[in-house]
């Protein structure tokens, strides 16, 4: 009995600790608002990814806001836009799955000082690039900012998090026309209550490079 016991408990520990049944967990590397990221092993594939969790009690807006996140992230394919590769239900929580990158943030570089000219064109190069495929996609980002540019050890900047990201032809994201975004890298018009497009990306990536 003690032993049946054992291995029922091993078991859900299991269960806790790997996501959809695929993913193992192996630490938690952000925290942003009600969602969580964890670094995880793909079990089946055999590669690290990221694992952003929200808990499926989540306000309606926040898992409207996730799932449109997931969607928009699957349909853009490109070397500097962080790549989404799955969005499951996981017991109480919704998950996207999406490419690990392993570095920091262009936020966290920005505190060690100021970038020389030869480290930060290239990354405003990365990021346009990848802006321009959103933009030919029809996808606005519209939350472009330091935090949300992933630098690889490589050296190669990707453009992550379309939790507030927008088709040009979708509804509007909130019900009450809100403005959501960043404020120090905000455009005007999107400041005055419009919805903004491609422009307003190309000046929040302006208001990064300045």
């Amino acid at each position: 009995m003690c032993g049946t016991v054992s291995a029922m408990a091993g078991t859900q520990e299991a269960q806790q600790m790997t996501f959809a049944g695929r993913y193992r967990r192996i630490r938690r590397i952000g925290t942003g608002g009600m969602a969580r990221v964890f670094l995880a092993e793909d079990e089946v594939l055999g590669r690290q990814v990221a694992v952003k969790q929200l808990p499926s009690a989540a306000p309606e807006e926040a898992l409207r806001r996730f799932r449109r996140e997931a969607r928009l992230g699957a349909s853009l394919n490109h070397p500097n836009i962080v790549a989404i590769f799955d969005s499951v239900i996981d017991e109480d929580s919704v998950l996207i799955v999406m490419e690990y990158v392993e570095g920091e943030s262009l936020a966290d570089r920005m505190r060690r000082g100021r970038l020389e000219d030869a480290e930060a064109l290239p990354i405003l190069e990365h990021v346009a690039a990848a802006l321009d495929h959103a933009h030919a996609q029809g996808v606005v980002h519209r939350d472009v900012k330091p935090s949300n540019i992933l630098i690889g050890a490589d050296g190669t900047a990707k453009l992550a998090d379309l939790g507030i990201a927008t088709a040009v032809d979708a509804t509007a994201i909130t019900g009450s026309g809100d403005v959501i975004g960043t404020l120090a890298y905000i455009a005007p018009e999107r400041l005055r209550g419009e919805p903004g497009d491609a422009a307003a990306d190309v000046y929040s990536l302006a208001a990064v490079a300045f």
